[in-house]
Parts: C-alpha cells; structure tokens; sequence
C-alpha cells in the first residue's frame, strides 16, 4: 500500500513538471514568435524609409506655407505635397537669374515645360507633361494617343514621411537633390554646354541658394557650377557658376479651351 502511495505522489510530480516545461515551451514560442514580428515590422519600416511625421518635420523646422509647404530641417529641403494637388499639371519656368560675364544677361529664359506630381506607394515621381498631339475623351482614338504619349520621369523621390489631419492627407519629400544634381530640364541648356565645353557639374560647388512657396506658385533659387573646357570668362578657373531661378506655377483644374489651327491666324 506504501509503495502505491509512493508511484502516485511520483506520477503526480512528474506530470506536474511536464505540464510546467511544455508552459514555458509555449511562452518561449510567442515570445520568440512576438519579438520576430516586431523586428520584421522594424525592417520593413527602414525598407520602406518612411517615418512619424514627427520625426522628419521637427519642432526646429522652418515652414514657409504656400501651394506646398516648403520644411527647412537642419540642412534638408522638404515639400509637403497635399494629395490633392496628385495629378495637377503645373508650369515649370526656368531662368538664369544671375550669371557669368559673357554668357547673357539676368532674366533670361532657358526652359519651359509642363509637369505633373504622381504618387506611388513608396515614390513621388515628377513627370514631364507634353500636349504636342492630342485627342479628345470623345474619339475613338484618345486611348491610342494617350498611350503614345507616354509622359517620361523627370525625377523620383522617396517617400519621408505622411501628415494625415481633418483637413486632408499630405506627402513628405526631400528635395535637394532635384536643385543641386544636374538635372538637365532644369540647369544649364545644352546649347550652352557644347559652346562652353561644359564636361559635368561641380556638386561640391552646386548648392540651394532658396525656396520661397506662394498660393499659386513657388519659387527656387539654386547655384549649379559646372567644369568648362572654354568658359567665356575666369578661363583660368575651369568652370563656370550661375544662378537659376525655376518658377512652379498651379495651372487652372479645367485646361483652357483648344484653339483649331487656321493657317490665316500666324
């Protein structure tokens, strides 16, 4: 009878450790399981490169509000798009606004295009608008004429950082690159280039002067110098500087109405 008593009591224990172990082999899964997801949630988040609002947009910003707000964070440039303004056309007008004894004057024109902000779920990309051949929503040659003038990608930026409050959803990108890489629709012309003999931009000598938002239109100021094979003048230094100015303007929602050509009409 003792010894019954004695297998009892040891069975008893030994299922009682068993139950134990197998507890912590489950909590040790879920907790493995849970800091898994937690570091996969963490990877994707570097992945994807998009962060707080906060933490991109600090409490040292300097905010110029206008068409898009225009962020200043240390030495960082930021638009804050509202995804509204997603698919507007705008109008870009580039000037050379200061410039090099021998090369023309200030004000001059360089370039004007039409552009179009597009966004992806990780990218903003900036496309190139062209109204060269159309066709009306009507014909039934509007699809074919649409897919003939696919608009080319001026520049592509990542995804920062995204505001979401009561008055709408907005997107956040840095956008130094865009005024300090050599970005040919909005620097030097290429008439200029083979003149000059101009090899490539000097980034360490390129740089934002300013970037001034309005209602309608913003405004950015930026200093791009480029190695010259023959400037026109400071031969001795290689290189050239100017100042370019590039105006961003909102066009109307509804485009003004197409006139039909008239060969009377010059």
């Amino acid at each position: 009878m003792h010894i019954k008593v004695l297998l009892t009591r040891l069975c008893l224990v030994l299922m009682f450790f068993g139950a134990l172990q197998t507890s912590e082999a489950q909590l040790f899964k879920k907790k493995k399981k849970k800091e898994s997801t937690e570091q996969s949630k963490k990877d994707n988040g570097k992945k994807n490169g998009i962060k707080p609002y906060g933490k991109v947009i600090t409490k040292d910003a300097e905010t110029d509000q206008g068409l898009f707000d225009v962020h200043k964070v240390d030495d960082k440039t930021y638009y804050e798009i509202p995804d509204s303004l997603f698919g507007r056309e705008m109008l870009m007008v580039s000037r050379i606004s200061k410039t090099a004894s021998g090369i023309g004057f200030g004000g001059g024109k360089i370039n004007t295009q039409v552009l179009r902000w597009e966004k992806k779920p990780k990218k903003v990309l900036l496309r190139v608008v062209s109204h060269d051949i159309v066709a009306a929503d009507s014909l039934p040659v509007h699809e074919a004429v649409v897919n003939s003038n696919f608009e080319p990608v001026l520049f592509a930026f990542d995804i920062k950082a995204i505001r979401k409050d009561s008055v709408g959803e907005a997107t956040v990108i840095e956008i130094d690159d865009l005024f300090t890489k050599d970005v040919k629709a909005l620097g030097m012309p290429e008439r200029y280039r083979k003149r000059y003999k101009i090899s490539r931009l000097d980034g360490d000598r390129s740089y934002i002067e300013d970037v001034r938002s309005y209602p309608l239109n913003i405004e950015g100021r930026h200093v791009k110098t480029y190695l010259a094979g023959n400037p026109p003048s400071n031969g001795s230094l290689g290189s050239i500087s100017v100042e370019i100015n590039n105006s961003m303007i909102l066009l109307p929602k509804e485009p003004m109405k197409r006139r039909y050509f008239d060969e009377r009409v010059s």
